[in-house]
């Protein structure tokens, strides 16, 4: 556990974000070439997860900030889509890579009492 000056579970915070950003970013249409930025952030923060690296998840969940839904459409642009099989995947394996870093509801509380 990452804890900063005031006591607060720094890792388990970010992770958490990060985990419902990437939920949300899955309910998204994107067109392909948002979706190959999607998943080059989602490795990313699967390496940065992998090796404790704090400011690699961070910048990882701020660049998955920023991927939103395209508000206009070209006549001739390409049509948006859903994620695709393989990001969904690694998403999952994100998700999953986080969980043991999220603080529990206890850990929260106690973390709310400092």
């Amino acid at each position: 556990m990452t804890v900063d000056g005031d006591g607060l579970d720094v890792l388990g915070g970010v992770s958490a974000g990060t985990v419902r950003i990437v939920q949300y970013i899955l309910k998204l249409k994107l067109p392909p070439a948002r979706w190959e930025r999607v998943a080059e952030i989602i490795e990313a923060a699967i390496a940065a997860a992998a090796a404790d690296d704090l400011e690699g998840l961070r910048r990882a969940t701020d660049d998955l900030t920023l991927v939103g839904p395209v508000r206009i459409i070209k006549v001739d642009g390409v049509p948006a889509e859903s994620a695709g099989q393989k990001i969904f995947e690694r998403a999952n394996v994100l998700i999953y890579a986080l969980q043991p870093m999220q603080p529990t509801s206890a850990e929260s509380k106690n973390a709310e009492r400092h």
